[in-house]
């Protein structure tokens, strides 16, 4: 978990299917509210389907970064987060994760279950992004998807360029987020 990192450029080496099946198994095993396990995930690899999935995430991301407040917008300019979403053609394989939106806490659940693969591809070797579009329903479009179901995001999975740094990110510290019996009295002595 510590030394995982969320990856925008990806070598185009193949990633085998057996750690695929691991990574989605993975997912499946995660909690979910009154077990009703509201996830699916299509997995996506072939080159046409990830460029059309590409030109419509990054029509979608144009209209959010347009709208997106101030700080926002530099905070996405010194990352290096452009509208250019490279990684979804790049990637071997994308996991597109919906939820059924008519389960009860159906996005905690999709989200932990999106938890679990992440670790899960981090523990194969492989790097992953959390990629959540300004606006998700053209994958219903695309996918197929029912209605009913809801895209939360776009995992791209494979392994991380050459060039890709893994640099540490900043983490709050356990005493500014943990605290004993109410918020303000420290868990930390």
């Amino acid at each position: 978990m510590r030394s995982r990192r969320s990856v925008r450029e990806y070598q185009r080496k193949g990633v085998s299917l057996r750690k695929m099946f691991r990574i989605l198994d993975a997912g499946r095993y995660a909690p979910s509210g009154a077990n009703q396990q509201p996830w699916l995930y299509i997995v996506v690899d072939g080159e046409k389907l990830k460029l059309r999935i590409r030109r419509e995430a990054e029509k979608v991301d144009e209209k959010f970064h347009e709208s997106a407040p101030s700080w926002l917008k530099r905070w996405l300019r010194d990352q290096g987060i452009t509208l250019e979403k490279r990684f979804l053609t790049e990637a071997p394989y994308l996991i597109v994760v919906a939820g059924f939106t008519k389960a009860p806490y159906w996005l905690e659940s999709t989200w932990t279950s999106i938890a679990y693969m992440i670790l899960a591809a981090q523990g194969e070797g492989l790097a992953t992004l959390t990629y959540t579009p300004g606006s998700t329903s053209f994958l219903n479009d695309i996918l197929d998807i029912p209605r009913e179901y809801s895209p939360v995001a776009i995992i791209p999975v494979g392994y991380p360029s050459e060039s890709q740094q893994m640099r540490k990110r900043p983490r709050k510290r356990l005493k500014e987020i943990a605290f004993h019996n109410k918020y303000g009295r420290s868990i930390i002595k």
